[in-house]
């Protein structure tokens, strides 16, 4: 019987001191280096601004005829109205890019869908999404 009140006794005073800490713990102070505070704050301050997310597009289409990227282009929303599409210029190329994925699975996804009328898409990186392209 006392080892069982001793027992009882020294896991209330464990669960006490436990308790104690975890509630001291909630008192924490970090101190930074004022210029680490800036650099931070630059920082956010300018994904704010510009808010980019590394992500994924089907690229359907190149070409160095900009009428024909137009054409096909209306031609997708034609078929997909809901998803975004859009061409980039890389000399002397007019590209047509669709979509916003997260992942390259999420791309090949859809990459599926689009096979039969576009053969020759595939997937390709795109560090420069907006987030509100990602929205469905």
């Amino acid at each position: 019987m006392f080892k069982t009140s001793m027992r009882t006794g020294i896991c209330t005073l464990l669960i006490l001191l436990l308790a104690r800490g975890i509630a001291g713990a909630q008192d924490v102070q970090v101190n930074m280096d004022p210029a680490i505070e800036q650099l931070v704050r630059t920082w956010v301050a300018q994904n704010r601004a510009n808010p980019r997310i590394d992500g994924w597009r089907i690229q359907i289409m190149s070409s160095t005829d900009r009428q024909r990227v137009d054409a096909t282009k209306t031609q997708f929303l034609n078929q997909y109205p809901t998803m975004l599409a859009d061409w980039v210029h890389e000399k002397p190329y007019y590209k047509l890019r669709v979509g916003a994925f997260h992942t390259r699975q999420e791309a090949m996804s859809f990459l599926l869908q689009l096979k039969y009328t576009y053969p020759e898409a595939y997937p390709t990186r795109d560090p420069n999404i907006h987030p509100r392209d990602f929205l469905e």
